[in-house]
C-alpha cells in the first residue's frame, strides 16, 4: 500500500503540472493535465459505446494518456525534443510509475495508445484534439484578447472521424 499511495501522490502533481501550450500563450489561470486528462475521461465515457468501442477501456485509455507527464512534464514541440526521445522519456516514465506495483497490463495499455494500435487508442487520440479544441474555444471566448488562432488548423487537421469532425465544426460555427 505504500508504494500505491507514493504514486497516487506523484499522480497528484498532474494536478499542477499546467498544460504548456497555455502557458506559452499566457492564458491567466491555464488548465492542468489533470484537468485536460478529466474532461477526455468524461468524453470517453459519454461516446464511447455510441462508437461502438469498449467503454471501460476507452476511460482507462483516457485516464493514463498522459500520466507520464507527472515525472516528464508536459512536453510540446516548442521544447525542441524529437517524438522518439519523447516516447522513450515517456515510457521510462511509465514503467518507472507501474512495474514495481505489478501494473503491467497499465503499461500495456499506455503502450497501445501511444502505438495507436486499436480503435480505442485512435478514438481517444482524436478526443484528445477535440478537448484541446474545446479548452481553445472556452478560452478565446474568456479571454479575446489572445491571439489562439493556431490551435484551430492544427487540430483540424488531425481529426479523421466523420463524429469528431462534426463536433469540431460546431465548435467552429460558434467560434464565428
Amino acid at each position: 500500500m505504500k508504494d500505491i499511495l507514493e504514486l497516487l501522490h506523484k499522480i497528484g502533481e498532474l494536478k499542477d503540472v499546467k498544460r504548456k501550450g497555455w502557458v506559452l500563450k499566457k492564458v491567466p489561470s491555464p488548465e492542468s493535465v489533470a484537468d485536460h486528462s478529466f474532461r477526455i475521461s468524461v468524453m470517453a465515457l459519454l461516446l464511447a459505446e455510441d462508437f461502438d468501442l469498449d467503454k471501460d477501456k476507452c476511460i482507462q485509455m483516457a485516464l493514463i494518456h498522459d500520466i507520464a507527464e507527472a515525472i516528464v512534464g508536459d512536453i510540446t514541440p516548442h521544447d525542441n525534443i524529437s517524438t522518439n526521445e519523447k516516447h522513450e522519456l515517456e515510457e521510462k516514465a511509465i514503467k518507472s510509475m507501474f512495474k514495481d506495483l505489478g501494473k503491467n497490463d497499465l503499461i500495456e495499455l499506455w503502450l497501445e495508445y501511444k502505438e495507436q494500435r486499436s480503435p480505442e487508442a485512435k478514438f481517444i487520440k482524436e478526443l484528445d484534439k477535440i478537448e484541446t479544441i474545446l479548452q481553445t474555444s472556452e478560452y478565446e471566448q474568456k479571454y479575446p484578447q489572445l491571439n489562439l488562432s493556431e490551435f484551430w488548423p492544427d487540430t483540424e487537421s488531425k481529426i479523421k472521424d466523420p463524429r469528431l469532425i462534426e463536433i469540431f465544426n460546431l465548435l467552429k460555427e460558434k467560434r464565428q
